[in-house]
């Protein structure tokens, strides 16, 4: 079963670095069962190592942004979806991944959304992004409507978002099955 974290508007990176005090705080305030997902502050590798010992309990993903980058040490591993924000592609990231669990980081709307097959999680803004920033409603991917001049609250248009959204994917995993896996292309070679 795939996992899917929404975040919340506040964003863990701040001004290049990762917001580790904000991290702290919140898994301090929502500990344990609440937080079952966690992505480990971006290139500050002893602090990883440091939060990962202190909360057990979450599921650390790995940020991954090099193939040079040991992430030996974590269960989950994640992709970066804006390639400017990794070196590698698909294949290269499956094969380095190989017995680990795939998370991908920040799942946005120009995706072949079939990508999320060889995901075990992934995370989005796409509910929040189309309803603050944009006031659309997301129908699909690829398919919103401005509802910006119509005075809806944007509380009921994100509520309408997520619907939708969970809507959308349940409908492409319902597919999974009968598509031949980039996994499978991998093992081929």
């Amino acid at each position: 079963m795939i996992k899917i974290a929404l975040p919340c508007i506040h964003f863990s990176v701040a001004k290049g670095k990762a917001c580790v005090e904000w991290l702290e705080k919140n898994l301090r305030k929502y500990g344990y069962g609440l937080v079952q997902f966690a992505v480990a502050p971006d290139y500050e590798y002893e602090e990883m190592k440091r939060l990962k010992n202190l909360y057990p309990e979450v599921n650390w993903i790995f940020p991954l942004h090099s193939v040079k980058e040991d992430f030996s040490d974590f269960e989950w591993i994640g992709m970066p979806y804006r390639k400017e924000y990794r070196d590698y592609d698909l294949k290269t990231f499956l094969k380095l991944t190989k017995n680990k669990k795939r998370w991908l980081l920040g799942l946005w709307e120009a995706i072949d959304r079939n990508i999320l097959y060889y995901f075990n999680g992934f995370d989005t803004t796409i509910p929040e992004t189309f309803s603050g920033k944009y006031g659309r409603l997301w129908l699909d991917f690829d398919k919103s409507v401005d509802v910006s001049n119509l005075n809806i609250p944007t509380i009921e248009i994100f509520e309408f978002n997520v619907i939708s959204f969970k809507i959308a994917i349940t409908k492409l995993f319902s597919n999974k099955g009968k598509i031949k896996t980039l996994d499978d292309m991998v093992k081929e070679g």
